[in-house]
């Protein structure tokens, strides 16, 4: 995490870059050190997350997943009550009772005694609750109605518009309100949120989150989210510690009861590309879940299932699932499980294609020098995808690891050739 000090801009962001004689930026939040593995409740609980489901995937992920380095369980959206009506004291979300009897607090607690840490979600803004009641910014002088732009409305994707207003953060108290919901946070013993519905109007929310969260006395990775605009990623670098690249991979009612459909993996290829360079040690390129666990509800064979994960982990992209752990299946498990494949992605090298189109070859320059080829057919039939070691600077025979088959294939002349089924993939080391 980030904190910087830096002088107050309006609701809608002010200027659209920073420079350095307004800010002051301290060491990041360590949790950021490597790309998080985890599970979200978005893609498969989606619109009705519980305690009780919440916590019967994360019993899954710590006796299957978590000695893997899996550890992060995502509260995402719809676990509060309607804003423009409920805020709590403070003029905070208040939590669904009837979904979360116990509280989130009780919830958290229970992920950490299963030796996991957990995440939750909000969007920018006031709630027009906290407005309408004029709730008091705690520890402040100051209340709701004070620090609120009622002249537009933030995103929500739960309620809608109308939900929550804008903060102008050149009032007096913006920033502690903040700060308040932030240490509210870590009192429940939050370890990451989730920011929704960023966009480059909310610059300013996404500075004073990055601030409240590293004032608020506890390590808060901070993941902002949906779609984010390249053309503010120093931005989005400075103050996050990760952040979306692309819309959401889930196929929704293009895919009736399935969670992901080949047309919205196949689309990520460049985008991923055109990110990658932003990626590493300090902030992460975040592509959206990783649905492979569960066979037919992904909606994908399992060639398809491996290429997915082969380019979310050349690209060093937090590997968080959506899928239903319960169900997870053989295949689903023995993906998850490839611990030369998740050393690959926590190795936090962000790789990048040397050829595009149909067929890729994308790398990975690793730390001892030897390098991680994927070769990938995009296409829908199969053909043979080349990488040469000239394009690697190598000469003569080189050792070559298969890390899908986790096995040598031994010395191999002059280059590597695979043939490739319709969206297939291979993922080798050479040297």
């Amino acid at each position: 995490m980030v904190l910087v000090l830096a002088s107050s801009i309006g609701a809608f962001g002010g200027c659209l870059e920073d420079t350095s004689a307004n800010m002051a930026a301290l060491p990041k939040n360590a949790a950021n050190a490597k790309p998080f593995l985890g599970w979200s409740t978005w893609n498969y609980i989606g619109k009705d997350p519980t305690q009780a489901s919440i916590e019967a995937q994360a019993r899954v992920m710590a006796s299957t997943l978590k000695s893997h380095g899996f550890k992060y369980i995502l509260l995402d959206d719809f676990y509060y009550l309607n804003p423009s009506t409920t805020v709590d004291q403070f003029g905070r979300w208040v939590a669904n009772s009837s979904r979360f009897p116990d509280g989130i607090a009780a919830l958290a607690n229970d992920i950490h005694r299963m030796g996991l840490k957990f995440g939750i979600y909000l969007t920018p803004g006031v709630p027009v609750a906290a407005v309408n009641q004029n709730t008091p910014i705690e520890d402040t002088p100051y209340h709701a109605a004070d620090i609120a732009d009622t002249s537009g409305f933030e995103k929500n994707y739960n309620y809608g518009s109308g939900m929550m207003y804008y903060i102008n953060y050149s009032k007096p108290g913006a920033q502690a309100y903040v700060n308040s919901w932030a240490r509210q946070l870590a009192s429940w013993g939050v370890d990451f949120l989730k920011m929704d519905g960023v966009g480059p109007s909310d610059i300013a929310d996404v500075r004073a989150w990055s601030q409240a969260l590293s004032s608020s006395g506890r390590s808060i990775f901070f993941d902002i989210s949906n779609t984010m605009s390249i053309s503010n990623v120093n931005i989005w670098k400075r103050y996050a510690n990760a952040w979306r690249t692309q819309g959401d991979i889930e196929c929704y009612t293009g895919c009736p009861n399935y969670l992901v459909n080949w047309n919205n993996i196949s689309a990520c290829f460049a985008s991923v590309a055109t990110w990658a360079k932003y990626s590493g040690p300090g902030g992460w390129n975040d592509l959206d879940a990783l649905d492979v666990a569960d066979g037919e509800l992904d909606g994908i064979t399992d060639t398809e299932r491996q290429t997915y994960m082969t380019l979310w982990a050349i690209a060093a992209a937090p590997l968080y699932m959506g899928d239903d752990l319960t169900s997870m299946d053989t295949y689903g498990k023995q993906l998850l499980t490839n611990d030369e494949v998740i050393s690959l992605d926590q190795a936090g090298i962000a790789g990048a294609p040397i050829s595009q189109g149909d067929q890729q070859v994308w790398l990975v320059h690793n730390s001892n020098g030897s390098y991680t080829v994927a070769l990938f057919n995009l296409g829908d039939t199969a053909a043979t995808v080349t990488i040469n070691w000239s394009q690697l600077g190598l000469v003569g025979p080189q050792k070559v690891h298969d890390l899908w088959a986790r096995r040598d294939l031994g010395n191999v002349a002059n280059g590597f050739n695979a043939s490739l089924s319709p969206h297939g993939s291979r993922l080798i080391r050479v040297g």
